[in-house]
């Protein structure tokens, strides 16, 4: 059967030619030291943007944590993905309001109606909307599987609008990335052809980022499946391809890297329910080609960890989340620090084992603190008894870190990727970034004591998921996972994936053949 040919064909000798630095005369001579922030791309780069064609592949975009927007699927109201009080009252009724049975409920609505777009919402009413939405579901008897509520994930976070004081603040999330593949060539819904001749080759996956990374890969798994069929028969329309083998490109950030990790081992299977090792199988593998990993806590990272029990501010004028609140969240015992990297000690410099319900007991942290019976009592409105509560609490507490423990061991062992599929890691390193922390074994006090270069959430280290020691004769890194290329940014967390050096390098990446 014949095969429409492309007009454009990749170039890669083309594509590296042709992305000039700075050509005017001031900066070409050889004693410049200017260097620019700007990329220019020439015409002949235009083109193999404009490919379209069998030999491209399509890309998926995973954000990471807190990086979907998440909605109640009865109500359509936005539980995560609003940051300023006008957003929040025009979102939730001022009924539900009323219904929460907060005291001085009725002065705070009438104030916030009167100045709805300057004045924050009062503390106790946005504690009390996150412990009622967001929190995930806890009861004894029950897997977390079971655990479900009503909220599901709705598209990416593309911008992120918080208001600090009254004084509204705009921070990119993921446009600039996605706008960037969007300028190379990939077409997303809406930027693709109303007429069809120009289909879908940009798609992000949104996901609830509270759940269990396992589930959240079997919902990967489904996705790709799903766009893998949209793709064949749009390949058949156009090029006259029966049931083409499509493979898909992944660029995935922060949480995103070990969803597609996962995704890659073993598809959509679960994990053994005797909490052995599963059998690496590369299931998910046969459907990818390369894999950009951003900034990925490949061996977890220190503030998941003093989150869970301290809390954390998301952002300046949003109000801090409670312990308890972040202790429903599975993903975040899955993201704290593994063994092997050393990051919480105890006594004479001992690594603790994080995994061990009865260490988070005796410490009282997170959903052990009996400190946390009063936010408890908004996640948890049916049980009247603080024992009962506390009962609820450990044993969710205790499922979260027995899945944590099984996901870790799951994805750190050596296990090299079949022929033709390819991971990149990029990674943040001009950034203290928190990396051991000690802890009182009387108090349950953590003290970060050392910080290393990363980008503010993960370190060198943990990206790469270096398992070199201190007197390790072997000279170099030493990681499990078999990394393709590797690329430095001089950039944080987030702002990784708003750096020109990150779009040119995850566009040549992308585009340099195999």
């Amino acid at each position: 059967m014949g095969v429409k040919r492309p007009k454009f064909f990749l170039s890669s000798a083309a594509l590296i030619l042709s992305i000039a630095l700075n050509g005017c005369s001031a900066t070409g001579s050889y004693s410049s030291f200017k260097t620019n922030h700007k990329i220019l791309i020439g015409n002949e780069t235009l083109k193999i943007f404009r490919y379209e064609g069998l030999e491209r592949h399509p890309i998926i975009v995973i954000p990471g944590i807190f990086g979907s927007r998440l909605v109640d699927s009865g109500s359509k109201k936005v539980v995560w993905g609003l940051f300023t009080s006008k957003e929040i009252i025009e979102s939730f009724s001022i009924e539900r309001f009323r219904d929460l049975d907060i005291p001085a409920a009725k002065e705070m609505i009438d104030a916030m109606q009167s100045r709805a777009s300057s004045l924050p919402l009062a503390k106790d009413m946005i504690e009390l909307l996150q412990s009622r939405t967001l929190a995930l579901p806890m009861a004894e008897g029950k897997t977390l599987a079971e655990l479900r509520d009503k909220v599901v994930p709705s598209g990416v976070l593309d911008t992120v609008n918080v208001s600090m004081l009254g004084v509204p603040i705009h921070m990119n999330g993921y446009k600039d990335m996605i706008d960037a593949l969007e300028s190379a060539g990939y077409y997303s819904e809406s930027s693709k052809d109303k007429d069809g001749s120009r289909y879908e080759t940009l798609f992000t996956f949104g996901y609830d980022w509270r759940r269990d990374i396992v589930d959240t890969a079997k919902e990967l798994d489904a996705f790709i499946q799903e766009k893998k069929k949209y793709l064949q028969k749009k390949y058949e329309e156009l090029y006259g391809v029966k049931d083409y083998d499509v493979k898909f490109d992944i660029v995935a950030h922060s949480m995103g890297g070990l969803i597609a990790r996962y995704y890659l081992r073993y598809g959509g299977a679960g994990l053994p329910e005797d909490g052995t090792r599963p059998v690496v199988t590369w299931s998910g593998a046969g459907n990818i080609h390369k894999v950009i990993i951003v900034g990925t806590p490949n061996g977890g990272y220190l503030d998941a960890f003093t989150e869970l029990v301290e809390g954390m501010v998301f952002a300046p004028g949003v109000p801090e989340m409670q312990p308890a609140v972040l202790g429903t969240f599975v993903s975040l015992y899955e993201m704290m620090p593994v063994q092997a990297m050393d990051m919480v000690v105890g006594e004479k410099n001992k690594t603790l084992d994080l995994y061990d319900p009865e260490l988070w007991i005796k410490m009282k942290w997170g959903l052990a603190d009996p400190k946390q019976d009063k936010a408890l009592k908004k996640i948890l409105p049916s049980v009247k008894d603080s024992g009962d509560r506390r009962e609820i609490a450990i044993d969710h507490l205790k499922k979260c870190l027995k899945r944590a423990s099984q996901f870790t061991d799951a994805i750190r062992f050596d296990a090299a990727s079949p022929k033709g599929v390819t991971l990149h890691l990029f990674l943040g390193e001009s950034i203290l970034t928190n990396a051991v922390a000690s802890v009182d074994g009387k108090t349950g006090r953590i003290r970060v004591i050392k910080q290393l270069p990363g980008d503010g959430k993960v370190t060198v280290k943990s990206a790469f998921f270096n398992e070199h020691r201190p007197g390790d004769p072997w000279p170099f890194i030493r990681s499990p996972i078999r990394w393709s290329s590797v690329t430095f940014l001089l950039a944080a967390h987030m702002g990784i994936t708003n750096d020109p050096s990150f779009t040119i390098n995850m566009i040549y990446t992308l585009l340099l053949g195999s």
